[in-house]
């Protein structure tokens, strides 16, 4: 099904939040850090502070800091997903990704 350019196709409502975040390439088990800049129940844009070569179709695991001061994040914390998109720039990447099950977001801090 093709999707018009001026449709979003975002299943949930995105929050502008930026948080302490890292991701584990579950291929090379390598974590990444990052921030997120938006995040849905459903799905997260994270900025990778790297220029890593995640690519989409890609299984991860990411973790997301609670508030803005916490960085450090434990195993249990993440969250399985799949890299639905990815972008380079200036030696680091932003990639979009997708949950595999839906989160509860907690109040923003």
């Amino acid at each position: 099904m093709l999707i018009p350019k001026n449709q979003d196709r975002r299943r949930d409502a995105r929050l502008m939040l930026e948080r302490p975040a890292k991701v584990q390439c579950l291929h090379t088990g390598r974590y990444l850090a990052g921030r997120t800049t938006n995040l849905s129940s459903s799905g997260a844009l994270v900025e990778i502070n790297h220029a890593s070569l995640l690519i989409p179709g890609q299984r991860v695991k990411v973790g997301i800091a609670q508030t803005s001061q916490d960085v450090i994040l434990q195993a249990e914390q993440m969250s399985e997903a799949t890299v639905v998109r990815s972008m380079g720039h200036r030696g680091s990447q932003t990639v979009a990704v997708m949950f595999d099950q839906r989160q509860e977001l907690a109040a923003t801090g």
